[in-house]
């Protein structure tokens, strides 16, 4: 089985792909209409694996990103928008990891609140989703969840793990690109 095979397998067939001519190559950005659940869009990028990561002590690791949206944002903006976060992290030369966050900058898309991005497992999706075994090193997949600039600081003030604990205790709605903050959600006080 193929890394497209593998990923249609358990998202259903692709509805539409993009890719551009500057920049990445061949990394292309796929689209699988309600997934994680109906309504959703799921982006998948295809062709950054080609490009073996290296990691932390010496391990290297192959990636593709993963992101999910409402239907009613833009899809042409943010298969844009992750074409240029693969340019961003083939300069890197680096994999991302759990809990890596990049930005806050301007925002991710045009006309959304988000304007950071950090870097899960997609646990919205079946377990075995995450990876892709029939690439040498194993092929990863990387949700990427976008922030706010409030979300964003938190992650770099009390790190990943406190993050992802009260990502699951306040369950945000994160498909949503123009989403209250966390913070303003739910009256919780930042430490």
């Amino acid at each position: 089985m193929n890394l497209i095979s593998h990923i249609e397998s358990l998202l259903g067939q692709l509805e539409q792909g993009w890719s551009f001519t500057k920049g990445v190559g061949s990394v292309k950005v796929v689209r699988f209409k309600d997934q994680p659940f109906e309504g959703g869009v799921t982006y998948v990028t295809l062709g950054l694996s080609d490009n073996v990561l290296p990691m932390s002590q010496g391990r290297e690791v192959r990636q593709e990103l993963v992101f999910t949206a409402y239907e009613n944002f833009r899809a042409e903006e943010i298969a844009s928008f992750m074409l240029s976060f693969c340019d961003y992290i083939l300069a890197q030369r680096q994999a991302l990891l759990r809990g890596d966050l990049v930005g806050p900058s301007i925002p991710l898309i045009p006309e959304v609140a988000v304007n950071s991005v950090y870097a899960s497992i997609p646990v919205v999706f079946d377990e075995r989703f995450s990876t892709y075994k029939g690439s040498e090193p194993h092929t990863v997949m990387v949700w990427l969840i976008p922030l706010l600039e409030d979300e964003a600081n938190f992650v770099k003030k009390n790190g990943w793990s406190q993050f992802e604990d009260m990502l699951e205790h306040e369950d945000p709605d994160l498909m949503n690109l123009n989403r209250s903050s966390i913070f303003k959600e739910v009256g919780f006080i930042k430490r």
